[in-house]
């Protein structure tokens, strides 16, 4: 019985870990497709995500006062 439960809290823990190392390589890879209230509690995926939106804006508004 207790072979049994260890077996399947490992299960469990793993399939934890691969879900969320699948979240964090999708929130890289395509930043554009989660909302920027992810980012604000995943502060490691917000880097490479908020910098290009940011720099988007900066230049959108420079073409404007042009």
């Amino acid at each position: 019985m207790c072979k049994w439960f260890v077996s399947r809290v490992t299960d469990v823990l793993i399939a934890f870990a691969l879900a969320t190392l699948l979240l964090l390589y999708g929130a890289f890879s395509h930043p554009d497709i989660f909302p920027q209230r992810f980012f604000d509690y995943w502060t490691v995926a917000a880097p490479n995500a908020v910098p290009a939106a940011t720099s988007q804006q900066v230049s959108a508004v420079m073409q404007v006062q042009r």
